[in-house]
């Protein structure tokens, strides 16, 4: 049974949940414009510069347009109907991002947290998905093969362009490549000290260093990898600052786990910094504390994982030595026994989750690995002369 325009829309637009508008009236241009346009600047939601772009539409032609928002439509006729599939955006905008277009637009009357949360109203798709969606509406009313060319065009500002790489003098190309290439070894040289805020520093330098190379905004996935990189880079000058094949692989693990985890750029960004700080302090306590590498492994294991069942036997079957050498090794090294220091790390997480948060003292206790209450208060008022619930009476922000 042949299906009609406003059907195929509909169902388009369920599959995607991208709007798919039909604009054969002014009434529906109209509605169009009003319930789309976020700032005066989209001037391309005007009604009247609407109906232009929609009567200037080629046969055979889909018209992508890019707002300086990166928001994006594609305007297309099926038959004598004009269509248009949209709003979407294909790159996800960081905080930094958003300041960035407002700023280049000279737009100074919406907030980048305003940009931001409209954007993050619209599904993010890949250009080639929606334009495949518009050729697929055409052959579901048997028009295939009339959408048969792509013409994009992005909505002038005014204010200033980046310049791509291959429109670039070679000379300044080149020059740009030594420099980040500088800031690379600064950057693992920062790491190897234990430098955290010289390190960031030098991260958020190799972080602008790209932007050429992109237009504003990535997808979650270009984000991901560009953290895989940083991670494989840190992972490198910590291995040569001394940090131990365990201590590595846990820390870059579980920065591994935030990434795959997150859900804005914005998230993946503060990961880069947090792991970039917790390399460094791991790399001070190693060279202050001079611990060997089989005692910084067993710290990092109990400082990490305190809230788990560990035993001494268990962390010695992951450092693949015996109990008693460990035991040995972990007094001589920290004056303390491995069951006391991790005795001593529970204590003070429980001291700042009291501190923090009206949770009972029991729940507390288990969320630091103590399930009997009783001797989790025991444990507290020896560490810290109070029981748990007089200390956050005396230290509750």
């Amino acid at each position: 049974m042949p299906i009609d325009l406003e059907s195929a829309c509909r169902l388009a637009q369920d599959i995607t949940n991208v709007p798919v508008t039909p604009l054969g009236s002014a009434v529906r241009q109209a509605a169009f414009c009003a319930k789309n346009q976020f700032h005066p600047i989209q001037r391309y939601l005007l009604p009247q510069q609407l109906k232009q772009t929609l009567d200037g539409l080629a046969a055979g032609e889909i018209l992508s347009l890019t707002d300086p928002f990166r928001v994006r439509y594609l305007f297309f006729r099926l038959g004598s109907a004009p269509v248009e599939i949209g709003p979407f955006c294909t790159e996800l905008f960081s905080h930094q991002d958003c300041e960035t277009a407002l700023q280049r637009a000279g737009i100074r009357d919406i907030t980048a947290q305003d940009l931001q949360v409209m954007r993050g109203t619209f599904p993010v798709y890949a250009e080639s998905h929606m334009l495949h969606m518009a050729r697929s509406l055409a052959r579901s009313l048997g028009l295939g093969g009339t959408l048969t060319s792509v013409r994009r065009v992005e909505q002038d500002t005014g204010g200033p362009q980046q310049t791509p790489p291959e429109e670039m003098p070679r000379q300044l190309y080149a020059e740009m490549i030594r420099k980040r290439y500088q800031v690379e070894i600064e950057f693992m040289d920062c790491i190897r000290r234990g430098d955290s805020r010289a390190a960031i520093h030098a991260w958020q330098q190799l972080h602008q260093s790209v932007a050429y190379t992109k237009r504003l905004g990535q997808t979650i996935e270009t984000a991901r990898a560009s953290a895989a990189v940083n991670r494989t880079t840190i992972r490198l000058a910590a291995a040569e600052a001394g940090i131990p094949a365990l201590v590595n692989d846990l820390l870059s693990g579980e920065s591994s786990a935030i990434v795959r985890n997150a859900k804005t750029i914005d998230e993946i960004d503060a990961e880069h910094e947090r792991i970039i700080r917790v390399y460094c302090q791991a790399i001070r306590q190693r060279r202050d504390q001079h611990y060997s590498s089989l005692v910084l492994s067993a710290v990092y294991q109990m400082e990490r994982h305190y809230a788990e069942h560990i035993t001494v036997q268990e962390l010695a079957g992951e450092l693949e030595v015996s109990p008693d050498y460990l035991a040995a090794r972990f007094r001589k090294e920290t004056g303390q026994t491995p069951l006391a220091y991790l005795t001593a790390v529970r204590m003070r997480a429980a001291a700042r989750r009291l501190a923090e948060s009206d949770a009972p003292v029991s729940e507390i206790a288990a969320g630091v690995g103590i399930l009997d209450a009783n001797y989790f208060i025991k444990l507290f008022k020896k560490a810290y002369g109070q029981t748990p619930l007089a200390w956050r009476k005396d230290h509750r922000l």
